[in-house]
């Protein structure tokens, strides 16, 4: 291996503009050499915004025929996820893929052994892990600051629709998927045990033109968890939500409370004789998690550098999809259902 990790970025979509871009200029001993989307044009604009032209790709096959690199990072639909994660193992590259991991618990256990059997690393992109108030509250959660934790409270709400291939929860798993996978992690994380009993409820409440075509759709959901430790966990999620994104955590302990974000982008108030009082919000993920991704990506650089496991592994990303799965049957059958999924 080079002295920098040579990196290919499959899809270039929103998420993978912001990995590409944090390989290409933030995260040090990281080299972008090749860019992968089925749209060619859309592969060619990010190129040019790459300074990376003549290193753009219509499939990954092209790709590992055409560069030399040591590892992929996957951000394309979840249904092709498992797909390019074997592919890209099998030809000896480390993976790091996108939540959710896929769509079934049989393609990540395909994942998780297609890279043991060639020894490259997995990561999956839990990027809260490396948010550096989730991880101060991880810290202090470890040090007993608060005392054994309670209850574990997380929310995402996000400004816009997922894609429109998503809408299908037979090919995305929907919203609880697509937008709360991080829920289901931070759960499992901070609450420090495995799901037992998941029960969920979802309506339409917002995009009502889509149930119309995805019937099983939904934008707006309720999560409750029990622990096999005795932790409880609430997770909401709504998309869309019109006022910006929100994604919080709280964390009860016995000792004392965490509270892990807020709505505001900057510390900035402003109060006017009208009685109107005004904060900046935070407009989109990107912007909110930016730290996060760059040190998401400098651990899977790390890791590959120093033949180390990642903190955040194909483990995590099946038990989370596993929490998804599970309260999606939740929903359906309007009950709770037990876990492990048989």
């Amino acid at each position: 291996m080079s002295k920098n990790v040579r990196i290919c970025v499959i899809g270039i979509g929103r998420a993978g503009m912001v990995h590409a871009r944090n390989v290409r200029w933030h995260v040090p001993h990281s080299e972008l050499v090749a860019i992968v989307d089925a749209d060619e044009e859309r592969a060619s604009n990010a190129a040019k915004t790459l300074h990376l032209e003549g290193h753009f790709y219509n499939c990954l096959e092209s790709a590992l025929e055409s560069v030399e690199f040591d590892a992929v990072m996957i951000t394309t639909p979840t249904f092709t996820h498992a797909e390019l994660a074997i592919a890209a193992a099998e030809r000896g590259k480390h993976v790091f893929c996108e939540k959710p991991m896929a769509l079934t618990l049989g393609e990540c256990d395909r994942m998780i052994e297609a890279t043991k059997r060639s020894n490259v690393i997995l990561q999956i992109g839990f990027m809260r892990r490396f948010d550096p108030p989730f991880v101060q509250a991880m810290n202090q959660i470890q040090e007993g600051v608060i005392g054994r934790p309670l209850i574990v409270r997380t929310l995402t709400r996000g400004p816009g629709l997922p894609p429109p291939w998503a809408h299908d929860i037979n090919r995305s798993n929907g919203m609880l998927a697509e937008v709360n996978s991080h829920d289901f992690d931070t759960i499992r994380w901070l609450g420090g045990g495995e799901f037992k009993v998941i029960y969920a409820r979802a309506r339409v409440n917002k995009a009502l033109e889509i149930q119309q075509q995805h019937p099983d759709f939904y934008d707006t959901a309720i999560v409750s968890f029990e622990l096999d430790n005795g932790t409880f966990g609430l997770l909401d999620g709504i998309c869309p939500a019109d006022y910006g994104y929100d994604a919080r955590a709280e964390v009860v302990g016995t000792e004392g409370v965490l509270v892990i974000g807020e709505l505001r982008s900057t510390p900035l108030r402003r109060v006017t004789k009208s009685t109107e009082v005004v904060e900046p919000r935070i407009p989109s993920w990107p912007v909110r998690f930016a730290e996060a991704y760059q040190a998401e990506a400098q651990h899977f650089v790390e890791c590959i550098l120093n033949n180390q496991n990642p903190t955040v592994n194909g483990f995590d990303g099946r038990k989370a999809l596993e929490g998804v799965i599970a309260a999606n049957q939740s929903i359906r059958e309007g009950r709770p259902v037990a876990l492990p999924l048989k």
